[in-house]
C-alpha cells in the first residue's frame, strides 16, 4: 500500500483518480481548495460534489487549502509523508486562463513550484506525477502525434502547462525524485462542473436548447474520465512510468460535430447549429497512446458513443434529483 497525496483530488478528474486509488487499497490524502470555476452556482454543482466521494468519505483524508499557500502545503506533506504526489490542482480550462492570466500563473506555475519544494523538503516523496495537457502541442502537424511532437502552444494555458513540465523535470532531476508527466485531452463524463463542451451539449439537449458547434472541421481526442483516471493511476504506480511522459487519451480523434450528431441520436429533438471556431483554439486530432499501452498497460475501453450514453444517463438522473431544489 502506498500513501498518495492528490492535489486537486476533489476536482473532476482528481476525484475519479482518488476513487480508483482507494478501490485498489492505497491510502489517499486529498489536498484541495474546493474552488468553483463555473457560474452560476447551481444545485447540479453541489450534487456533483456529493457524488464524487459518495461511497468513500470514511476512507480518505481531506485537507482544505490551496497549493498557492506554500507553508501550509509544506506542513501537510510533512504530516502525511506521502510516497507519491499526484499534482492535479490548477485552473482547469484554457478559455478561463485567457480571461484571467494572473490567476492562471498563480494556480499553474506557483502551485507547481510549491508542490515541488514541499516534496523536496519532506524527503519522503518518491515520485511526482504532473498532470499537464495536450494543449502543450499547439497545432497538430500530423495525425496521430506522439509525445515527441513539437511543443508550440497557441495560448496561455498550454504555455503554462508546458512551463510546468520543464520545471518538474529539472527540479526532480536535481532532487533525485522520479517524475511522470501525463497529457490528457478533452476529458468528459459524470461530475464535471466546468462546463466543457460535451457537458454543455448534453445539458442543452436535455433542456431543448440547440447545440452550437464552434467549427465544423474541429477535432478532439475525447476521453471518458474513467479512462483518463485509470491512465493517471498507472502512471503513478507503474515502475516504467518513472521519468517518462505519456499521452493519456482515447487515442482517436472525433469531430465536435460528430459528437453533436451522436447526442442528437440519443435525444432526437436536438437542434445543431454550426458557427466559426474560437480564434485561440489550435487545430487538433489524435494523440498516439502506444507508449502508454506498452510501458503502463494502459487500455482505454470507453468510446465516444458509449461515453456519451453513460454521461447522458447520469445527467438525466441528476436532473430528476435536483428538480425541486432551489
Amino acid at each position: 500500500m502506498k500513501t498518495i497525496f492528490v492535489t486537486g483530488g476533489s476536482g473532476f478528474i482528481g476525484s475519479h483518480v482518488v476513487n480508483q486509488l482507494i478501490s485498489i487499497g492505497h491510502k489517499v490524502i486529498v489536498f484541495d481548495s474546493f474552488t468553483h470555476y463555473a457560474f452560476p452556482i447551481s444545485p447540479q454543482i453541489f450534487d456533483n460534489f456529493a457524488n464524487r466521494f459518495r461511497n468513500i468519505q470514511d476512507k480518505l483524508q481531506i485537507v482544505r487549502s490551496s497549493t498557492e499557500y506554500y507553508e501550509y502545503l509544506r506542513k501537510s506533506v510533512h504530516n502525511y509523508r506521502p510516497d507519491i504526489i499526484i499534482h492535479l490542482a490548477s485552473m482547469p480550462l484554457a478559455n478561463m486562463a485567457i480571461e484571467h492570466p494572473d490567476e492562471a500563473v498563480l494556480s499553474i506555475m506557483n502551485g507547481t513550484v510549491n508542490v515541488l519544494k514541499s516534496a523536496a523538503d519532506a524527503k519522503c516523496v518518491q515520485r511526482i506525477v504532473y498532470i499537464s495537457s495536450s494543449m502543450v502541442y499547439g497545432n497538430f502537424s500530423q495525425d496521430p502525434i506522439s509525445e515527441e511532437h513539437t511543443k508550440n502552444p497557441t495560448e496561455i494555458y498550454g504555455s503554462l502547462k508546458l512551463s510546468g513540465e520543464l520545471i518538474v523535470k529539472s527540479f526532480c532531476g536535481l532532487n533525485n525524485i522520479e517524475y511522470t508527466i501525463v497529457r490528457p485531452s478533452a476529458v468528459y463524463g459524470p461530475t464535471d462542473n466546468n462546463k466543457r463542451v460535451l457537458e454543455i451539449f448534453l445539458r442543452n439537449a436535455l433542456d431543448g436548447k440547440p447545440l452550437v458547434v464552434k467549427g465544423a472541421d474541429r477535432f478532439l481526442d475525447f476521453t471518458y474520465v474513467e479512462d483518463t483516471a485509470a491512465g493517471i493511476v498507472l502512471a503513478a504506480l507503474k515502475e516504467k512510468g518513472a521519468n517518462n511522459i505519456f499521452n493519456i487519451t482515447r487515442g482517436q480523434k472525433r469531430s465536435i460535430i460528430e459528437a453533436a450528431t451522436i447526442i442528437k441520436e440519443l435525444v432526437p429533438q436536438t437542434i445543431i447549429e454550426v458557427t466559426a471556431p474560437e480564434s485561440w483554439s489550435p487545430a487538433r486530432g489524435t494523440l498516439d497512446i502506444s507508449k502508454a499501452r506498452e510501458l503502463l498497460g494502459y487500455n482505454p475501453t470507453i468510446d465516444l458513443e458509449k461515453g456519451l450514453e453513460l454521461y447522458l444517463g447520469y445527467l438525466k438522473e441528476q436532473k430528476e434529483r435536483c428538480k425541486d431544489r432551489i
